[in-house]
């Protein structure tokens, strides 16, 4: 195999699939890239960890066809440290030498893998499709593979840790009847952000699958790399987003991308059903100013429980933490919009923060029923066609 490519182009091609090779494996194979041609005479990065997998595939001038694989980190060292200009890069005899054509008079090797003892990704995926990114509506297609940017942000954050319970590893993504709508929850907090569709046609889909978090922050770093979302493709046990990288983004690269991601199994948490429907207790605070009083309170707050006090009354909002452990305390206080009788509420102040750095509009709303009841908080004010809901379970306050 030889071929020629511009070392902006591979570097940003290395970028694109380097987060997927896993640092630890069983499988040796697996800690290297996929180095390749096809058909039509690109250039293809490929790596897995045999969950997620990625294919890049690059503009280059291809002399001799074939594939090899190559230890990947080592391999993105040497490229970056490579001067700008067309590189060359020849296997032979189980190695691959990489070599530049702008004046640099040296040559890396390194120990190349067989291409057949690298995994094969999946076949084309067949079931629903969703486009982003088409002819007239063009524009609003990229609105919406923006949108979807949001929402992975706005509600991968809550996604469980716990590997007891896989169901709750992923985000919860459901479209139907013109919405979009991802829910993500670890069992003391839920996340449901739903949106309508300004394409009628998307009406005709109806579809949900369980998406693991890392693909979905894959999907987002990539479109922050200047990449657009084409298509998604729900298969029934894979979910495959095409991508593609336009020469006007900030690498000036130009390759087209495709992300497998394998589905969690299993149906998803009732999440609705717990939702409270009947809080009828309404405090509303400007969050430009209850989220740094939270964020500075938290300092004194437990190291076991992070609990931050909100005790609530007509005209206010009493903010305090307390430290066993170092002897400190903290209180702040808050004008507030409150019509309900006097009450404290006691909440994981990481928590509350995870959620208020999330919400968009000027003041938040929190909608409650006691003091050991699930609250849910929200934007106060919400675009047409946006709903954004958060749930946090209350702690015990101490005493």
């Amino acid at each position: 195999m030889k071929l020629v490519i511009e070392q902006e182009m591979l570097i940003w091609g290395i970028n694109s699939v380097l987060d997927i090779v896993p640092s630890k494996t069983a499988l040796p194979v697996l800690s290297n890239i996929l180095v390749g041609t096809n058909e039509s005479g690109e250039v293809c990065l490929t790596a897995t960890d045999l969950d997620i997998s990625i294919n890049c595939m690059l503009e280059g001038a291809v002399e001799t066809p074939g594939s090899t694989t190559v230890p990947a980190r080592k391999f993105a060292e040497i490229v970056r440290e490579l001067p700008e200009g067309p590189v060359v890069l020849t296997e032979s005899s189980g190695r691959v030498t990489l070599q530049c054509q702008s004046g640099l008079k040296g040559s890396y090797a390194l120990m190349a893998a067989p291409a057949e003892d690298f995994p094969e990704l999946p076949a084309e995926v067949e079931g629903a499709e969703m486009a982003f990114n088409r002819g007239e509506e063009a524009s609003e297609a990229a609105g919406e593979g923006l949108l979807l940017r949001d929402m992975i942000l706005k509600t991968s954050f809550a996604v469980s840790r716990d590997e007891t319970r896989p169901v709750l590893n992923g985000v919860f993504w459901k479209v139907g009847g013109g919405r979009m709508t991802m829910v993500a929850t670890d069992g003391a907090r839920l996340v449901r952000y739903s949106r309508t569709l300004s394409r009628s046609d998307e009406q005709e889909v109806s579809t949900e699958a369980i998406v693991p978090t890392r693909a979905l922050n894959h999907l987002v770093k990539l479109d922050s790399a200047g990449c657009s979302l084409g298509r998604v493709l729900f298969g029934q046990n894979h979910l495959v987003f095409d991508l593609q990288a336009a020469n006007g983004s900030e690498t000036g690269a130009a390759g087209a991308i495709r992300l497998f991601s394998r589905l969690v199994e299993g149906p998803y948490v009732d999440y609705e059903q717990v939702i409270p429907q009947d809080n009828a207790t309404r405090l509303k605070v400007a969050n430009g100013q209850f989220m740094p009083a939270v964020r500075r309170v938290s300092i004194l707050s437990s190291a076991q429980t992070h609990q931050v006090r909100l005790e609530i009354n007509n005209d206010r909002v009493v903010l305090s933490t307390s430290s066993q452990e170092i002897g400190g305390e903290a209180r702040e206080e808050l004008e507030a919009e409150y019509s309900g009788n006097e009450m404290a509420v006691g909440y994981n102040s990481i928590y509350l923060l995870d959620i208020l750095r999330r919400i968009d509009s000027e003041q938040v709303l929190f909608e409650l029923d006691g003091p050991m009841a699930a609250g849910i908080i929200r934007p106060a004010e919400q675009p047409e066609g946006e709903d954004y809901l958060c749930l946090l379970m209350p702690l015990r306050i101490n005493d």
